[in-house]
């Protein structure tokens, strides 16, 4: 598409697009010309990525790990724009403790928010999607879903299990028309590191826009290929 093209494309639907990943992401597909559905907890964080987008779109204060809340924005998403082109679940928390000093609530929350929330973004996009024979599926996962940290228990499960989720997911959807591109970002520059124990060169850590240009690129792709991994880290090496 043209910048100066005045049909902007079908929707793309990101959740965590307040900060980070989500946000970067959102800028990059609303620059690529689609409208943009974003989701976080809080409205003002939102509104600033749909700015600095440029780009038509509606922001939905919403909590992934509430399914009911997911659903709703879900079927007025599909109800006034159609079936999304492109579902992006940015949405991601963390909590950094030895096993046994970690709060259950704080691991639970982690589990809800990295896998139970893409859970349900998926569940309430998906019949829409395959309905309509198309779409792109994105989760953004982590270097975490594939190797262990000390500290990154809670994290570790739930992107391990984000994993499993999408190489079941993959298999489903093997031709509904419906795509999916996994992203693992190694040590990307994020608010998280804030509370991170340790000293973090940030500098070194692959900065989101990079994320968010890998993931277009996996979307410009086109059939017969499909890019079904993107993998990045830092130039200089594992942190």
């Amino acid at each position: 598409m043209q910048p100066d093209d005045p049909t902007p494309r079908s929707p793309a639907v990101v959740s965590g697009a307040g900060s980070g990943i989500g946000r970067a992401v959102a800028v990059a597909l609303g620059r690529r010309g689609h409208l943009l559905e974003l989701l976080g907890r809080r409205r003002e964080p939102l509104e600033e990525t749909l700015g600095l987008a440029g780009a038509q779109g509606r922001v939905w204060p919403c909590d992934v790990r509430d399914p009911d809340s997911v659903a709703r924005v879900a079927r007025e998403v599909v109800g006034t724009r159609g079936a999304p082109e492109v579902v992006v679940p940015a949405a991601g928390v963390t909590a950094i403790a030895p096993l046994e000093e970690l709060a259950p609530e704080r691991f639970r929350e982690t589990v809800d928010t990295n896998l139970l929330g893409v859970f349900h973004l998926f569940r309430a996009f998906l019949p829409a999607m395959k309905a309509a024979g198309r779409g792109h599926l994105v989760p953004i996962l982590s270097t975490a879903a594939t190797r262990g940290f000390p500290g990154w228990s809670a994290y570790c499960a739930s992107k391990w299990g984000l994993r499993g989720l999408v190489a079941a997911l993959r298999e489903e959807l093997a031709g509904s028309g419906v795509l999916l591109t996994a992203v693992y970002p190694g040590a990307t520059d994020t608010a998280i590191w804030d509370q991170v124990p340790g000293e973090w060169d940030r500098s070194r850590m692959v900065p989101v826009e990079d994320v968010a240009r890998a993931l277009v690129y996996a979307l410009d792709v086109e059939p017969p290929a499909l890019v079904e991994e993107v993998h990045l880290g830092p130039a200089g090496g594992t942190l």
